[in-house]
């Protein structure tokens, strides 16, 4: 079975599964493989935004102080191997087929009731194991408790922020979400909190550390460095990862970093599709906002990345987010917005995305590929901003590496800031 058939064949369970969220098939399966998680030290990191980020920033500096370093981060933009990395390598593709044959030897994957999320993360676990890295870096896909990467027992947790999303399976209340990442928390052991969480969550990650007898500490705006990252909260999420970065040292001698070595390696952090600058004359920044408070964040980070003046927006989103709302905060910073659609059963039509714009001038151009080339045709000095769904910058990037024949999503382009 070649590349192609085998994630045909994980993107099948997606279609056919979806979220289950539970533990023990991951168990069972890292089980017949011969525990390879327990061979090195993790990090785990969750949040309603901000995680992967995070995520990404700790695996820069530890990369940055010389260090084997994994990272296990979701979704992907364009390639599935953007999930899996080791250093600045992402997993070869031939390395996917061989893992993936290896969890089929070992586990009834199509019997077993295993996820397309669950398959990856013992994918991700096993290369780990594979390449002996001295310590992996995990962003937690959905809430934490129940998420298949809590099947590690981090050295140290983090929960950068809590907002609402995928209420259907976390709960309604930011108690509820919040109680659910804190999941990721391991007695004596540190969490490092993200700062200016909203005080009904803040009260409910305390309340649970006292519960599992974690120690937590909240991150420290003030004392993050520069960050190549664009956004004051990317600076949030710089002041999470200094404070993993020290929890660490502290419970891994052999993996403390050095001030210069954090300051390199936030320096060089890339993180593709958040503020992420790809095209001058026009000016286009892709970022992944697709829920509520990621809306916010960049409509606050925007003056510093496009300046004062009103933008065209071009937007899609998926049909279980709150994309009314979202579409409401995005709204009075366009002069123009252009809908696009994602596809799939989850994405919306151009239609209906259209009627959460009624006070703006709006069009439709189903194809993104298609309204983007139109849109930096027509002007090429009024910004443009494509956000709404990670699936919807994923599809932009997908377009871009196809005309500049990059590689990878982690390629610099001509124009990117990120």
């Amino acid at each position: 079975m070649g590349y192609d058939e085998t994630l045909a064949e994980l993107i099948g369970l997606e279609a056919t599964r979806g979220w289950d969220l539970k533990l023990e098939r991951v168990r069972a399966a890292l089980a017949a493989l011969g525990e390879p998680h327990r061979g090195f030290p993790a990090v785990l990191i969750a949040g309603t935004n901000g995680k992967g980020s995070t995520a990404a920033m700790v695996h820069a500096v530890l990369g940055a102080a010389g260090h084997r370093v994994g990272l296990y981060t979701s979704p992907h933009l364009v390639e599935f191997t953007e999930r899996i990395r080791v250093g600045d390598a992402e997993i070869a593709r031939d390395d996917v087929v061989r893992g993936v044959a290896r969890i089929r030897a070992a586990v009834d994957v199509a019997g077993s009731g295993l996820t397309f999320f669950e398959v990856t993360t013992v994918l991700a676990l096993w290369w780990f194991a594979e390449c002996r890295v001295d310590v992996a870096v995990l962003e937690v896909g959905l809430g934490g408790r129940l998420d298949a990467t809590n099947v590690v027992e981090p050295i140290v947790s983090a929960v950068t922020s809590i907002g609402f999303d995928h209420e259907d399976y976390l709960g309604g209340t930011l108690d509820a979400i919040a109680r659910e990442k804190a999941g990721v928390m391991r007695p004596g052991r540190v969490t490092v909190l993200g700062a200016d969480l909203p005080a009904e969550a803040r009260a409910a990650l305390l309340d649970e550390g006292a519960r599992h007898g974690a120690i937590l500490v909240e991150g420290r705006v003030a004392r993050a460095n520069a960050v190549a990252l664009n956004g004051p909260h990317m600076q949030r999420n710089a002041a999470v990862a200094c404070g993993v970065l020290e929890a660490l040292g502290r419970a891994e001698p052999r993996l403390a970093v050095a001030p210069e070595a954090i300051a390199r390696g936030l320096a060089r952090v890339r993180w593709p599709g958040r503020l992420a600058v790809v095209h001058e004359a026009p000016r286009v920044v892709l970022d992944g906002a697709h829920n509520v408070d990621g809306a916010r964040a960049l409509c606050a980070a925007l003056p510093a990345v496009v300046g004062s003046s009103r933008i065209r927006l071009l937007f899609s989103a998926l049909r279980d987010k709150r994309w009314r709302e979202m579409a409401s905060i995005l709204a009075p910073v366009a002069c123009e917005v252009v809908v696009s659609e994602v596809g799939g059963k989850r994405g919306l039509g151009v239609d209906e995305l259209a009627s959460a714009f009624p006070s703006t001038s709006v069009r439709a151009i189903a194809d993104p590929a298609s309204a983007l080339a139109r849109l930096v045709s027509e002007d090429r000095s009024t910004p443009i901003v494509v956000a709404g769904s990670l699936f919807l910058v994923g599809m932009v990037y997908a377009e871009l590496m196809r005309q500049t024949g990059s590689r990878s999503v982690f390629e610099p382009r001509p124009g990117a800031d990120a």
